[in-house]
């Protein structure tokens, strides 16, 4: 559980980025049926595709108080995921990339810069 309100700021700012991108996904989903991202490469379609089940992981284990995997899942994601949107951005040429990559790259920050704060000092069964 975390004990500093920064802690808890900062958790609930990560879980709200990736239940806003979960819900992206989702309606993407909805709206354009099972193949949404079909402009890009089949390898980054099922990336972006799998965002949805990976962004929802994130949160199940916030939820669950697994705070070592729901940071480390995180960061995997955050990083894949900026480094897939910006091969689009740079190589495909995908503009519409623009501002969903300048948000990313923004939340990657916090998310590397706050890592050392919440990361959980002791190993744990159920951590916190």
């Amino acid at each position: 559980m975390a004990r500093r309100p920064i802690e808890r700021l900062l958790l609930a700012v990560i879980g709200l980025g990736f239940a806003i991108g979960c819900l992206t996904h989702a309606l993407d989903f909805w709206w354009f049926g099972w193949a949404p991202y079909d402009f890009g490469p089949p390898l980054l379609n099922a990336f972006w595709n799998s965002l949805v089940a990976l962004d929802a992981a994130v949160l199940l284990l916030l939820v669950l108080r697994r705070r070592r995997l729901a940071l480390a899942l995180a960061l995997a994601i955050m990083l894949s995921d900026v480094a897939a949107n910006s091969y689009a951005w740079a190589y495909l040429r995908m503009s519409a990339f623009e501002p969903a990559l300048v948000a990313q790259s923004g939340f990657l920050g916090l998310l590397l810069g706050s890592i050392g704060f919440l990361w959980p000092h002791r190993a744990a069964t159920r951590e916190a």
